[in-house]
């Protein structure tokens, strides 16, 4: 198996990539997105890999330099061997036809093997493609790494559109094909990757945000979990034990005791399976519903919370939880006050709340970070590899 080096990616399909299989990482023009297959090729050299990288649009020097700017940088060492652009304009010199320069690139990296088996093979392939085709560009490689049992990562730089793209994985027999697009929804200065197919594991097609950050690696995003409920069920107390630091709208409520009128948050960015994730609260109270539905607009998932002691406080929240339903977004229940006296029971919780089994149910005290974060795990879980049903 290699790895990505990406971990909520590596998560989502599995662990990693096993031997043998086919990737392609489709970058749309315009996305900082070649961080994806740099941190693959780093991952494979750490392991050990033996790797042939063929890089015809530039010098085997310039490309070293550019992953050297990241945090995925690599030695040029013996267990990795780099064919340039030396290598292309030597063959586009010595071959006229696309089907002389095919046989060339197979005679050379048939060469490279039998000086040293290979493990993987990471291929940019625009430059080949544009000159001998580029079902010739792919079929060559992929073929070629079926029969060596060596691991293919292509990047391909796709210039048209989804519907290209299909056409083009139709034809040849990836294993995993991860598309990289431009923006997520309104967000500004975020980019998206998709899971469009994986044939070894089950896995819906999703697509999950990131940036770049300021050192250059990866950071895949769960841009806004919203945090809700009824009142006093313990939403404020749980963003406080997940974040290092956080803010809060809390006043002095008619009780005497602390209560949000407009919104927590949870900052920095809580991380969880490779997820650097943004919390948000909401207030509980019924009067406060145009904010509680502002807040929960453009939810990636929801976090419902209820204080497990109390049929009145479920029911004071059963508005709010049809609102969440009708949002069609992924949630999770977190039955609060796990250590007081008085617990319901998931029979009376699920019938109460009219839960299918699917939907995950957790009993916590929102004071117990494990047990907190144990929630955030399980709605990663449902919005990445699940199709939500409810």
């Amino acid at each position: 198996m290699i790895y990505t080096g990406i971990t909520a990616l590596d998560e989502m399909i599995g662990g990693g990539v096993p031997a043998g299989k086919r990737v392609l990482f489709s970058l749309a023009p315009g996305v900082d997105g070649q961080q994806f297959m740099f941190s693959t090729l780093n991952c494979a050299h750490r392991m050990g890999k033996r790797c042939l990288v063929i890089v015809p649009y530039t010098s085997a020097e310039a490309f070293l330099s550019d992953l050297s700017t990241t945090p995925y940088g690599v030695e040029h060492d013996n267990r990795m061997i780099i064919l340039d652009t030396n290598t292309f304009e030597e063959i586009e010199a010595r071959s006229r036809t696309p089907e002389e320069k095919f046989a060339a690139w197979e005679t050379r990296i048939d060469a490279v093997y039998e000086r040293t088996s290979l493990d993987a093979v990471f291929l940019y392939c625009n430059r080949l493609c544009d000159d001998i085709g580029t079902e010739k560009a792919l079929s060559l490689f992929t073929e070629w790494c079926m029969r060596r049992g060596a691991t293919l990562f292509v990047e391909y730089l796709n210039l048209y559109d989804e519907k290209h793209l299909d056409a083009l994985t139709a034809s040849n027999p990836f294993d995993l094909v991860i598309s990289i697009g431009e923006g997520y929804g309104n967000l500004l200065f975020v980019n998206h990757f998709k899971v469009r197919h994986v044939t070894w594991t089950s896995l819906p097609v999703r697509e999950i945000p990131y940036v770049i950050r300021e050192d250059g690696s990866v950071s895949p995003q769960i841009p806004k979990i919203v945090v809700t409920g009824p009142v006093d069920a313990g939403k404020t107390t749980f963003i406080q034990t997940v974040s290092e630091n956080w803010v809060s709208s809390d006043r002095i409520g008619i009780s005497g005791s602390p209560t949000t009128v407009a919104m927590d948050f949870g900052h920095p960015l809580v991380s969880c399976r490779g997820f650097e994730i943004t919390l948000v609260g909401t207030p509980g109270q019924e009067h406060f519903g145009p904010i509680i539905n502002h807040l929960l607009t453009n939810a990636t998932g929801v976090i419902f919370i209820v204080d497990g002691t109390s049929v009145e406080s479920l029911c004071r929240g059963m508005e709010i939880l049809e609102t969440v339903r009708q949002m069609g977004v992924p949630f999770v229940i977190a039955v609060n006050k796990r250590e007081m006296p008085g617990q319901l029971s998931d029979a009376t919780l699920r019938t109460i709340m009219r839960l299918s089994e699917r939907t995950p149910l957790s009993h916590i005290s929102a004071l117990n970070r494990e047990e907190a974060m144990g929630v955030i795990d399980a709605l990663i879980v449902l919005i990445t590899r699940e199709t939500f049903m409810e």
